[in-house]
């Protein structure tokens, strides 16, 4: 099957993004461009359209009139056909027209200046006519006259007033007309850049609309296709999980994977089901829980905390009937959660066999005490620990007397007997903590911690009267009775092993035989044995 990446082009999604970002910039530029423009130019129309553009020509063809309305107002007061009072409203009528100078547009006070002082002289006139009329003993015919001897010339300078202000004003208009129309001319052409910007990003749009659209069919074909390898890998590991469970259900190892936290159990297998005596497998199941015995739990635990694994550790797993397993343990992650991995293996079988080599390497297989070896190493261990301490000790050498002829009367069953029979004796005097053994042959040992020569003394004479008082039938009819003999000795500073005191009860046990049997002597330094 061929990869998705294969049939996919590269794709550059950072690109695409990068040239849509300047072209939504300059699109954004353009549109600020075209907006300062366009606000540049209405400006500009309302500047041409205010009434005050036309108030130059306006004004000069208003005073030009007034003028000319005085003149004739003069005239007719000459003739009688107007009067006084007439002549005084034209000239202060022509009076407030001329006294509105803020009126007059820069042009027509700078270019040409001629125009304005002419004007100016003409108010001054105006306003002197003006004071002239309004004096209680005017001659108006004065007046008039004056209005007419001035009003030819000041009628020409108002006509040349009226053309410059008019040509002026037509000057200006025309320039801004110009203005207005480079200012069309730009706001066009950003109005064409802003179209054409607006245009390439529609394209650039759909352009990487159509690439989204094909780059998105592909990963979904992609998906597709992953879907599918995803389904095959996924029915692949359920099937291996199927084996893999299989292989563990019918091992004969014991298998269980549960969490840490929870307890809750991913898998056991068939076979330790079994062994913890359940029908069924449980939902929850600890760790903890397998281990029988406190003190392997608390190692095991430690151990797979501290190092996260354990290997071969021998234990007692179950409850009830608890059996020997030999464990090992991993600490993983499944499904995000810690968890316990455990395998074992049944060694019960190994366990019986190990304990019955170490009971036919320690006891005694006729009497069931233990063997000189063990004696002999536990001995010397409870010996030195008394010394340690500094408590007595005491040992007894046992004999049994006449053993031989007990053989040869009897045979040798019945002396099996009465090493079985005085084996058991002894036992039922000694201490729990006392140390008991066959050292070979008929005779036995005892270690007795925490005792004198004294209190050893009593103990073996009691052994003594015990095993007199026995009676054993060597076969029907035949009751056969024995003695023993008993040599004691204490622990002493002098000593530096378990062998030399049992050494000085082998002397006291001799000299117990040499002088009669059946008794108890003690060992005394400086007896010799003869």
């Amino acid at each position: 099957m061929q990869s998705p990446s294969a049939k996919t082009p590269p794709v550059a999604p950072s690109r695409w993004l990068n040239g849509t970002y300047w072209l939504l910039a300059m699109v954004a530029a353009m549109a600020v461009a075209t907006s300062t423009a366009l606000w540049w130019t209405v400006r500009e129309t309302q500047s041409l359209a205010r009434p005050y553009q036309q108030s130059d020509p306006w004004y000069v063809s208003s005073v030009h009139s007034e003028l000319a309305r005085v003149s004739l107002l003069a005239r007719k007061l000459q003739t009688g056909e107007a009067s006084a009072h007439e002549l005084q409203n034209g000239v202060d009528v022509l009076l407030g027209t001329l006294d509105q100078p803020h009126q007059i547009g820069m042009r027509l006070r700078e270019e040409p200046p001629q125009p304005a002082a002419e004007l100016k002289e003409l108010l001054r006139h105006t306003a002197q006519w003006s004071s002239r009329l309004d004096r209680p003993d005017a001659d108006a015919r004065a007046v008039a006259t004056d209005i007419i001897g001035r009003s030819d010339a000041l009628l020409d300078s108002s006509r040349k007033a009226v053309a410059a202000a008019y040509l002026s004003n037509t000057q200006e208009t025309g320039h801004a007309r110009q203005q207005l129309h480079d200012r069309f001319t730009v706001l066009s052409a950003v109005l064409g850049g802003l179209l054409a910007g607006t245009a390439l990003l529609i394209w650039k749009l759909v352009h990487d609309a159509r690439s989204a659209s094909a780059a998105s069919r592909q990963l979904a074909q992609a998906n597709r296709q992953l879907e599918v390898r995803v389904a095959n890998r996924t029915r692949k590991i359920e099937e291996g999980r199927a084996l893999l469970s299989f292989i563990l259900d019918t091992s004969p190892s014991d298998v269980v994977l549960a969490e840490v936290q929870s307890g809750r159990v991913h898998f056991i297998n068939r076979k330790l089901t079994e062994r913890l005596g359940l029908k069924a497998p449980p939902q929850t199941l600890f760790l903890q829980q397998l281990l029988n015995d406190p003190q392997t739990r608390q190692r095991f635990m430690q151990a797979l905390d501290q190092y996260g694994q354990v290997d071969a550790m021998e234990a007692l797993i179950g409850g009830r009937n608890p059996s020997w397993s030999s464990l090992s343990a991993r600490l993983i992650e499944v499904d995000g959660q810690l968890a316990h991995l455990l395998w074992g293996f049944d060694i019960s079988t190994h366990k019986a066999l190990e304990a019955q080599l170490r009971e036919l390497a320690t006891q005694d297989p006729l009497s069931g005490l233990l063997n000189r070896r063990a004696f002999m190493e536990r001995g010397t261990a409870l010996f030195d620990h008394c010394r340690r301490h500094a408590q007595p000790c005491a040992v007894l050498m046992i004999d049994i007397d006449h053993f031989k002829r007990i053989n040869d009367l009897h045979g040798h069953q019945a002396g099996d007997d009465a090493i079985r029979a005085c084996a058991q004796a002894i036992g039922q005097v000694l201490r729990d903590a006392d140390l008991l053994g066959r050292l070979g042959g008929e005779e036995f040992a005892a270690l007795l911690p925490h005792s004198s020569t004294g209190s050893a003394m009593v103990i073996a004479e009691r052994i003594r009267g015990a095993i007199a008082r026995m009676d054993i039938e060597s076969a029907p009819g035949h009751p056969m009775a024995f003695t023993v003999s008993i040599g004691a000795a204490e622990m002493a500073p002098q000593h530096p092993g378990i062998e030399h005191l049992l050494a000085e009860a082998d002397r006291a046990l001799y000299r117990a035989k040499a002088t009669g049997r059946d008794k108890v002597l003690a060992y005394e330094p400086g007896i010799r044995q003869s």
